[in-house]
């Protein structure tokens, strides 16, 4: 494990232990203090695209919001500077953002301007927007 963000995925049939490995597997990552680990669930019978990583990036939005105010407000200034009025789109799959991002009257929550594309490319843009998140929140938490 290294000091740059990374991603794991695990995957396998049903009843292996793959929901204990990620559970063991956050225990030795959290040991040190200093790291993040997230986790979702694929479930089949849920109709939202990439729903196992929206609900890990919102589980991690409510931890910021339940934290320390300057780290919050760490992250909302970086998501507006860094990716301004796409962050809507990521409001949606993301419920809790909302509330990191709170009541800014110059950051418009209205993600009706790109309508018009199909649900590839809205997939497409959302897989996009959900790198840069990473990317910006991973800053967010380097050392000084």
């Amino acid at each position: 494990i290294s000091s740059e963000c990374e991603v794991a995925m695990i995957c396998g049939t049903s009843g292996i232990g793959k929901s204990k490995l990620s559970r063991e597997f956050a225990r030795s990552v959290n040991e040190d203090g200093t790291s993040i680990f997230l986790s979702g669930r694929f479930d089949r019978l849920e109709s939202q695209p990439l729903h196992a990583i929206s609900s890990a990036f919102d589980k991690y939005c409510a931890w910021v919001t339940a934290g320390d105010q300057s780290t919050a407000e760490k992250v909302s200034t970086a998501l507006k500077e860094n990716m301004g009025d796409e962050m809507a789109c990521l409001v949606t799959a993301i419920p809790n953002l909302a509330n990191i991002l709170g009541d800014d009257d110059d950051f418009n929550f209205n993600p009706s301007g790109k309508s018009e594309d199909t649900a590839v490319d809205s997939q497409k843009r959302l897989r996009y927007l959900f790198c840069q998140f990473v990317d910006v929140i991973s800053r967010c938490h380097e050392e000084p």
